[in-house]
C-alpha cells in the first residue's frame, strides 16, 4: 500500500472525542438531576455524588477544549463575537460551579461593574474561565473572586485565589504555552494553550489578547487573567 494512510488518525481521534463529549454530556444531565433531588440531610452519598459530577465536569472541559483546538488548527472554528454583558457571563459561570461550591466549601464572588459591556466569544470565554475555576478549585484555599473591568483600552477578567499561587516559572505575561507534558505532575498545560489560543484569536485592530498568570501580594494565591483587546 505504499506510504498511503489506512486511516486519518488525528480525524478518527477527534470523531472519537465528540463521540465521548455527547455520551459524557448525558452522563452529566442524569448526574445533575441526581444531585438536585439528593441534599447532604437526606442522602448519605451525597459529597461522593458531587466529586463525581466535579471529575465528570472536568474532563468534559478538557474534550471541548481537545475538539476546539483541533478546529482551531484545521481552520474549521468560526468565531462567534457579539456584545455581551460581562457580568451576565460571569454569573452564569458561578452557577454552573455551584456543585464544586459545595462540594470544597469554597465562598466565591464577583466583582464586576454592570454596565460592562465587551466584544467577545462567549462560548469560547466562558469555557476558559471554567476550566480556570476548575483548577482554582483544585489548588484554592477557602476563597475564589472572579474580577472583571476595562483596563487600557481592554477588557481583562481575573480569578484570583487564596491558595499557594503558581511556580516562579509559570509567573508573566507572555507564558509559555508549548511547555512540556508532565503526567508525573498531571500539568499537561492543555488549559493554558486553550485559553492563550482563544485570547488570541480575540483581535482589535494591530492589538492581540493574551493571558497572564501572577501571585496575589494580599494572600500569597494566584491570579489568572486573560486580557482581551
Amino acid at each position: 500500500m505504499g506510504d498511503k494512510k489506512l486511516i486519518d488518525f488525528e480525524a478518527s481521534l477527534a470523531s472519537t472525542t465528540h463521540d465521548m463529549k455527547n455520551s459524557l454530556g448525558m452522563m452529566l444531565n442524569s448526574l445533575d438531576e441526581v444531585v438536585n433531588n439528593c441534599t447532604a440531610e437526606n442522602c448519605p452519598s451525597h459529597r461522593h455524588l458531587l466529586h463525581m459530577q466535579y471529575e465528570a465536569n472536568r474532563l468534559n472541559n478538557n474534550l471541548i477544549q481537545l475538539l476546539t483546538l483541533y478546529k482551531m488548527d484545521n481552520d474549521q472554528l468560526s468565531m462567534n463575537i457579539s456584545h455581551y454583558s460581562v457580568s451576565d457571563l460571569l454569573e452564569e459561570t458561578l452557577l454552573q460551579s455551584r456543585p464544586l461550591l459545595e462540594y470544597k466549601d469554597i465562598k466565591i464572588s464577583v466583582d464586576c461593574p454592570d454596565d460592562l459591556y465587551w466584544f467577545f466569544d462567549r462560548n469560547l470565554v466562558l469555557g476558559v474561565i471554567n476550566n480556570v475555576l476548575n483548577n482554582a478549585f483544585r489548588y484554592a484555599g477557602d476563597r475564589i473572586v472572579v474580577r472583571a473591568d476595562e483596563l487600557n483600552g481592554c477588557l481583562v477578567i481575573s480569578v484570583v485565589d487564596n491558595g499557594n499561587g503558581y511556580p516562579e516559572s509559570m509567573l508573566g505575561s507572555s507564558v509559555q504555552t508549548n511547555r512540556a507534558v508532565s503526567f508525573q505532575s498531571g500539568n499537561t498545560g492543555l488549559g493554558l494553550f486553550f485559553a492563550s489560543m482563544v485570547a488570541m484569536m480575540h483581535k482589535n485592530r494591530d492589538r492581540e489578547g493574551y493571558i497572564s498568570l501572577s501571585n496575589n501580594e494580599e494572600n500569597g494565591g494566584g491570579c489568572f487573567s486573560i486580557i482581551l483587546p
